[in-house]
């Protein structure tokens, strides 16, 4: 399965996608989906799996966001990376 993450997180000014460089397989180590307390001014981030199928391929959405994600914005997130698949898959 192919992966992107996704960042919106403020205070470190972290916005958008970005692809793996690798599939990801039985070995991989993914981080699972939490809520990570905010230290140091810090807020909290929350991780959350996303799955989307684009083009007949699995991919798994990792967001790192400072906010809980309600399902408008995972719609939002889905059609932002297929945006961003679309726009990688032009270039190569």
């Amino acid at each position: 399965m192919n992966y992107l993450t996704y960042h919106d997180l403020e205070k470190e000014n972290k916005h958008g996608f970005t692809a793996g460089e690798e599939s990801l397989t039985e070995e991989s180590l993914v981080v699972r989906e939490m809520v990570i307390p905010g230290m140091l001014g810090y807020p909290d981030m929350h991780i959350r799996h996303i799955h989307l199928t684009f083009r007949e391929q699995q991919y798994l959405i990792i967001s790192m966001t400072d906010y809980e994600l309600d399902e408008t914005k995972r719609l939002e997130i889905c059609a932002g990376a297929v945006k961003f698949l679309k726009e990688r898959s032009e270039i190569n």
